[in-house]
């Protein structure tokens, strides 16, 4: 009768542990895809954050575009050629020392 007991409260104690086991085991699974997403999460913040930036910085490049656009137009409008074709050499020469 002794004997039973403890051969069942041994496989009591195995089930117990072999369920702490898998419950272990799915939390540490669980912890890894959490780690994952916010790793994702982070890189997609990033990216966000970039892409916010360059945005803003399209809105700046098409508002010079337009004013610069519209300066040509009054002096090509005035027929003042010599001072479009210098502003458009201003131009080209402030590009091209963004290049460099």
């Amino acid at each position: 009768m002794l004997m039973i007991a403890i051969a069942l409260t041994l496989s009591q104690l195995l089930i117990v542990f072999l369920i702490f086991h898998k419950e272990l085991h799915d939390n540490i699974k669980k912890e890894e895809a959490n780690d994952l997403l916010t790793l994702r999460l982070n890189s997609l913040k990033h990216e966000a954050a970039l892409i916010k930036r360059d945005i803003n910085t399209t809105r700046i490049l098409r508002h010079d575009l337009r004013h610069h656009y519209r300066m040509l137009y009054a002096l090509l409008k005035d027929e003042d050629i010599a001072a479009a074709l210098e502003h458009i050499e201003k131009q080209e020469a402030a590009i091209r020392e963004m290049k460099e």
